[in-house]
């Protein structure tokens, strides 16, 4: 006998001993609300039917999302065993929504939300439980405009312990047509989403990369599929490209302005090695402390030092020498066969183009690098944790490796490190094939957007990333200078081995300025660290912040300041998680991605 929850519409009692009497014959796999529709009952159409589904993890492939709007009793989504899943459905417009069924398999939800949003970013709940005991739950609300419904749990049923997930066999969702919005959902510029959207932001400033000349294409998407918009291009730079959206009756109107700026690199740090000697200790820091005490990662087999034999400037250039020594480290007390060093630079920024001239050694076992982390890692000996950055551990805090080498000494690669939707290590990475790495001078770059990454060898690009869609990528970075032995990538090390040079003329930062406007400067120079972060912020503001908001996932408000003045502190406390920080002043509305671990 199916258990029904929550029901809010009168039906005598005749019609109650029917309905479940006839419940008891149905063939199984039909919803309460479909049953009633078979008994001759007017009902609103099942707007999550055969929707688009998003959803945090799948137990197995055949537990998919889908499966939960298919229209079919017997088949289900089951996520990971874990807190918190959830499961989004995107109706594919707004609707008036007023009401939302949904039939648990024996792996339910003790404490979920039901939540509505218009712009898949800022969420209302309009139902849920803290105790819940499976079966069918409904909610019944007064109607709300929304496009986006999701059940968010955050405790799973004890029953039969804890080793299964969230499971649902169907997620319905009834309400009508709201015809009357005119919101976008979306702006994508150039093929690329527009990374700070808000459906209720109406003006941005975008700096176009460096070289971009060309007016960028413009494509829309509203958040009602029935309104219309027209989109007046921008006809030079400077300029405004101007969206205008219509509802669908006629009644509502709303505009978006996007103005576009050409911009140039500013050249705002760098290491020419016009000197001779150490390294410019101004510059340069030594990480010599073995993270895991006994040595370093990926099974490297080098101890890296801060003597001048490892690290040292001459004729104009950087030599970063891997010699063939035994060596025991004063930190761990450990003794290996090879000697290297790995250089952090004393400088940190966010976006902008890194290039560095090498040459690289030709030896067998040697493992060159020139890469990037998060300023904020959690790692014992990195510069900037010796200065009390360090609050968030590998890979949450990014890693982009601009240049990697190694058996294979005529092929050059990249790759980009962070988790995955479970928290795992994952990683994206390509290789180009360079000549002569070893004789001849070849420039390593890397163009580091809010939008794209794009790594490169003589200004040829072979991997990027889509940095809109990628909340790692958004923080300060330093960069790294090193030759490894050994290990993972670098492989066996040549008998014969006995010293191997990493030879750099320059190391070269430069960060994206505009080449023209004060108000898109204002816009520029808004600065969040750490992100991620262990609970506090700091945000910096070259324009006076009114107001700063923080949302969770639910589009609940945590905390609210008023800082007027150009800088703030949020303390967020032990609160990991994924959370939108809105940043309001005059003549500035912004959202930031912030990260709690």
């Amino acid at each position: 006998m199916l258990e029904f929850k929550h029901l809010d519409f009168s039906i005598n009692q005749v019609w109650c001993a029917y309905i479940c009497s006839t419940i008891n014959y149905m063939v199984k796999g039909l919803s309460f609300l479909a049953i009633l529709g078979f008994m001759g009952f007017s009902l609103a159409q099942n707007l999550a039917l055969n929707k688009t589904v998003a959803v945090s993890s799948i137990e197995a492939n055949n537990l998919t999302g889908n499966l939960a709007v298919d229209g079919d009793m017997t088949t289900r989504w089951s996520s990971a065993a874990s807190d918190p899943q959830y499961i989004t459905i995107d109706l594919g417009a707004v609707y008036s929504i007023d009401n939302v069924n949904i039939h648990w398999e024996a792996a339910f939800a003790v404490a979920y939300q039901i939540q509505l949003s218009t712009d898949n970013q800022q969420w209302n709940d309009v139902g849920g439980s803290t105790n819940g005991d499976g079966g069918i739950d409904t909610f019944n609300f007064s109607p709300q405009s929304a496009r986006y419904v999701r059940m968010y749990g955050t405790q799973r049923t004890t029953i039969g312990g804890t080793q299964y997930g969230y499971s649902i066999y169907e997620f319905e969702v009834y309400g009508a047509a709201a015809a009357d919005d005119a919101h976008l959902s979306g702006i994508n510029i150039d093929g690329a989403p527009l990374s700070t959207f808000s459906s209720t932001q109406y003006t941005y400033d975008y700096l176009l990369t460096p070289g971009i000349t060309a007016v960028p294409s413009v494509a829309v998407t509203t958040v009602n599929a029935a309104a219309t918009y027209t989109i007046d291009n921008a006809q030079t730079l400077t300029g405004t490209t101007t969206i205008n959206v219509t509802s669908a009756d006629g009644s509502k109107t709303k505009e978006y302005n996007i103005n576009f700026f050409e911009s140039t690199y500013n050249l705002t740090w760098r290491d020419e090695f016009d000197y001779t000697g150490p390294l410019d200790s101004e510059k340069w820091h030594h990480q010599t402390y073995p993270p895991n005490y006994s040595g370093w990662f990926n099974g490297e087999e080098q101890h890296y030092t801060n003597r001048n034999e490892n690290s040292y400037v001459s004729n104009g250039e950087l030599k970063i020498t891997a010699i063939k020594e035994r060596y025991q480290d004063p930190t761990s007390g450990t003794t290996k066969d090879y000697t290297s060093a790995r250089l952090n630079s004393k400088f940190a920024f966010k976006y902008g183009r890194v290039e560095v001239r090498a040459k690289l050694p030709i030896e067998q076992g040697t493992w060159p690098a020139i890469w990037t982390l998060g300023k904020n890692i959690n790692e014992n000996g990195a510069y900037w944790q010796t200065l009390g950055y360090g609050d968030t551990n590998w890979p949450y805090c990014g890693e982009m490796d601009i240049m990697e080498q190694d058996a294979n000494k005529s092929i050059t690669s990249a790759a980009f490190h962070f988790p995955d939707v479970n928290g795992s290590p994952t990683y994206t990475t390509n290789h180009i094939n360079v000549a002569d790495t070893s004789g001849t001078w070849h420039v390593y770059a890397m163009e580091w957007t809010a939008n794209t990454i794009n790594v490169m060898v003589d200004n040829v690009v072979f991997h990027t990333l889509n940095n809109a869609e990628n909340p790692y990528f958004d923080n300060e970075h330093f960069i790294l200078l090193n030759v490894a032995m050994g290990g993972s990538l670098g492989g066996a090390i040549d008998s014969n081995f006995s010293t191997a040079v990493m030879e750099v003329d320059y190391v070269r930062v430069f960060e994206i300025q505009p080449l023209s406007s004060d108000s898109l400067q204002q816009h520029l120079v808004i600065d969040m660290f750490p992100n991620p972060t262990q609970g506090n912020v700091h945000i910096k503001s070259s324009v006076t912040m009114q107001k700063i908001t923080v949302y969770d996932l639910t589009g609940r408000v945590l905390v609210q300041q008023y800082p007027n003045g150009h800088v703030a502190q949020l303390n967020l406390g032990k609160m990991p998680g994924l959370y939108v920080v809105k940043i309001e002043g005059e003549d500035l509305v912004t959202t930031r991605k912030l990260i709690v671990r």
